[in-house]
């Protein structure tokens, strides 16, 4: 997807680094983390009626994906 979610450089900068966060966490691939990030971030961006909170459930949702999916 890319910036195209993001509404500027330094909003995806910052994405970047939930999701480098959550790649070490997890274990997992950057580019697998992010893909999953921010298909969950752009379904949060649609429903979403205050988006200043909308990362933090993006990251957790990735999270618990990531652990779920690694326990399968």
């Amino acid at each position: 997807m890319g910036i195209a979610i993001y509404q500027n450089e330094k909003e995806h900068k910052q994405h970047l680094g939930a999701i480098h966060e959550i790649a070490r966490m997890c274990g997992r691939p950057e580019d697998e983390v992010e893909k999953v990030y921010e298909l969950e971030l752009s379904k949060l961006m649609q429903v979403a009626r205050l988006k200043d909170f909308v990362p933090v459930l993006a990251r957790r949702v990735v999270m618990e994906n990531l652990r779920h999916s690694a326990q399968v």
